[in-house]
């Protein structure tokens, strides 16, 4: 008869202690950056981190494992109640003043990417031109 005590696994007492599950993968943070601003507003607190050992790295949305049901369901819901929205009927309004420099510049900026893009293009060019033709020089005389 084994009279000692059963010893817990220290995980077993406290749920807040496990591991953190992974709830959410992508190869931008940006999308789990989104997710976890969504779980913020719900109250559940998760952390996007970079999984370094992942073949290629990649970034994970993490959650307290006793969240992690809570923070799946949130996530479900929203996902259900944005794609009954009908994004062209959306009227975001008029945007303002900065915003629309901004996009009013952007053909201007995009010009000029152009230019610069073809005209170091052509420079790049010329100048093997002319070490093909130093090269040529040299052997001859």
């Amino acid at each position: 008869m084994n009279t000692e005590p059963e010893r817990l696994d220290p995980f077993d007492d406290d749920p807040l202690a496990r591991p953190p599950v992974v709830l959410a993968a992508a190869a931008g943070r940006s999308e789990l950056d989104a997710l976890r601003l969504i779980l913020g507003e719900e109250g559940i607190p998760a952390v996007v981190e970079r999984r370094h050992r992942a073949d290629p790295p990649d970034w994970v949305l993490l959650v307290a494992e006793a969240a992690g049901d809570d923070a799946r369901r949130t996530l479900e819901n929203r996902a259900a109640v944005a794609s009954h929205i009908d994004w062209d009927e959306v009227d975001v309004g008029t945007p303002p003043d900065d915003v629309r420099n901004v996009l009013e510049g952007a053909d201007r900026i995009r010009r000029f990417n152009i230019v610069v893009r073809v005209a170091g293009t052509l420079v790049g060019l010329i100048m093997l031109v002319l070490c093909v033709v130093a090269v040529v020089a040299t052997v001859i005389t």
